[in-house]
């Protein structure tokens, strides 16, 4: 999905409750860079605009182990969502 769909994908699922949670975001460029895992897609949207160029949001590409950006309405990556840690175990 493209950024904006991904944050209204996020926004959606707040709305629902997914998981019973209603606090769910794309995670920003270091966090994301963060949840390196083998075993799941290859890219995927953070919640960071690129400073140079508006239109551009920060992504993690797994493959390449690296971050770097995408054209938000032209490109389709993956959605990770996460949350703060302020939920009881």
């Amino acid at each position: 999905m493209t950024w904006q769909e991904a944050l209204v994908w996020v926004a959606g699922q707040n709305l629902q409750g997914m998981l019973g949670f209603h606090d769910w975001r794309l995670p920003n460029r270091r966090e994301l860079r963060s949840l390196i895992f083998r075993g799941v897609d290859d890219v995927y949207w953070s919640s960071t605009t690129s400073l140079v160029e508006r239109d551009w949001a920060w992504a993690l590409y797994l493959e390449k182990g690296a971050i770097g950006v995408g054209q938000k309405t032209q490109t389709c990556f993956h959605v990770w969502a996460v949350q703060d840690c302020t939920h009881p175990e």
